[in-house]
């Protein structure tokens, strides 16, 4: 009757001893990767486990690793991507292909005076990406979005090259005083003018078109705030570099109909104009040396000349696990087809964080 009790003893004991065993054997490591329907990899998407607080994030290659019940369910989420929840029975390796979430309207922009539905601030809000942006080749933004962005009035007031156009958010508000939009370049205050933004360094514009950006910028956003975005680097990228570059030509679209030197000679003639008294009477035209008659001068020939447009962007950019960066050069030369208006811009641009 003692060895029964100290069997049971011993039966109930192994029990005890066994049960981590066996609750530690309904878990398992999983890993895998997301992508987007490209193929590009997607970093920062939600892995969590379904019913339980257990989750991870993606890194940089889109990859994942999670210890999760042997029988359970996994989701990867993030947003403007439609979620997915997966059985992860008998799997321990996952490749997650995310769709993109076309109800862009149904989401959350996070502004300065709060936050507010997508569809909420579509008439307030302009966006355009630096991609759509630059399918404009030229070196002036202002150019690239003349005609692109809804409530935003842009006109040309010169013709030179690399010239701002004027541009009108919230239309003329003073007579007298400052009707330009505020130019934010990265969160800051830009001090000069937009022109002198190369296109090639901007991610992406945001334009505040309502009186609502003054609660952010005060009075200096009374005339609508234009907001630029440029490229950074990315944390944990290794070093990459890049180059892009154009060469055109330019040309006279139309040039004015004038009339020959025989057509003017015989006009003044007609007319009557520009006569000389003679000693014995009677008048003679007087005309200069090139307005006589069989002389041709084309002037519009003499004044234009095939203009040239030139662009350079070199830029090298990468991080670590604890810093990014992105440094930049560029060169800008538009001649014109007029002499004296030539233009030319160099841009050096240093993003550390």
């Amino acid at each position: 009757m003692k060895n029964s009790g100290l069997f049971k003893s011993l039966r109930l004991i192994c029990i005890f001893l066994l049960i981590p065993v066996f609750a530690f054997s309904q878990t398992k490591s999983i890993q895998g990767v997301v992508k987007d329907a490209t193929g590009e990899p997607l970093i920062g998407v939600a892995i969590t486990e379904v019913g339980t607080p257990n989750g991870t994030f993606t890194d940089i290659d889109g990859k994942f690793i999670l210890n999760v019940a042997s029988q359970g369910k996994i989701k990867a989420s993030i947003v403007g991507f439609l979620a997915q929840e997966i059985n992860v029975a008998g799997k321990t390796s996952f490749d997650i292909v995310l769709q993109e979430d076309n109800k862009i309207l149904e989401e959350v922009v996070v502004v300065g005076y709060g936050t507010q539905r997508k569809e909420a601030v579509t008439g307030s809000v302009a966006s355009m990406r630096g991609d759509v942006l630059r399918e404009v080749q030229t070196g002036n933004v202002t150019t690239a979005l003349a005609g692109r962005v809804a409530g935003v009035q842009l006109s040309q007031t010169s013709s030179k090259p690399g010239s701002d156009m004027q541009i009108r958010i919230r239309g003329t508000r003073s007579f007298s005083g400052d009707n330009n939009p505020l130019v934010v370049l990265d969160g800051i205050p830009f001090a000069g003018t937009i022109g002198d933004i190369n296109p090639d360094d901007i991610k992406s514009i945001d334009i505040l078109k309502d009186a609502s950006a003054t609660a952010i910028y005060g009075s200096r956003g009374s005339n609508g705030v234009i907001i630029i975005t440029t490229d950074k680097g990315v944390f944990g990228q290794k070093a990459k570099v890049s180059y892009n570059a154009y060469l055109g030509a330019k040309t006279l679209y139309h040039r004015y109909p004038m009339m020959s030197g025989d057509e003017l000679y015989q006009l003044r003639q007609d007319a009557g104009i520009y006569k000389e008294n003679l000693e014995g009477g009677g008048t003679r035209p007087t005309m200069g040396s090139d307005e006589k008659q069989g002389v041709n001068t084309d002037w519009q020939d003499l004044m234009f000349s095939t203009g040239m447009v030139m662009s350079h962007d070199i830029g090298v950019a990468g991080g670590s696990e604890t810093g990014s960066y992105n440094f930049g050069a560029g060169y800008y030369k538009d001649q014109s087809l007029m002499p004296g208006q030539n233009y030319s811009r160099i841009n050096l641009r240093a993003n550390i964080e």
